[in-house]
Order: C-alpha cells, then structure tokens, then sequence
C-alpha cells in the first residue's frame, strides 16, 4: 500500500513537469514572470521526481530486508 502511494507521488511529480514545460512552451518569447515561474517548477518536479524515487527505492530497501531477518 505504502509503496503504492510513493509511486503516485513521483508520477504526480512528473504530471506537474510535463504540465510545465507545456507551458513553457506556450509561453516562449515572452519571458515574463509566468514564464520563468513555470521553468522553476518544471526544475523542483523533476528533481523532486528523482529524489522522492530515492526516498522509495530506499523504503523499498529497508522493508525487504526488515523481512529477511
């Protein structure tokens, strides 16, 4: 179940990236606030997109070996 929610968190991640760059890409030739506001989203989801899958990945990790012992 755990693991189940974690994994719709990095895809939650990724939806806000991709929702960003097309937004991004809306916005081209702009460069207002708006725009750089979307580039600075699309950079935390994807970095929070790698480092919550870290996070999982290590959960994944400490509860596979919790069982072997």
């Amino acid at each position: 179940m755990m693991n189940r929610m974690l994994k719709i968190v990095e895809i939650a991640w990724i939806v806000v990236s991709v929702i960003s760059l097309i937004e991004i890409i809306r916005l081209w030739g702009t460069f207002d606030s708006q725009f750089f506001m979307f580039v600075g989203a699309m950079c935390v989801g994807i970095f929070m997109f790698y480092f919550r899958r870290k996070q999982r990945l290590k959960y994944e990790n400490y509860q596979k070996n919790k069982t072997e012992e």
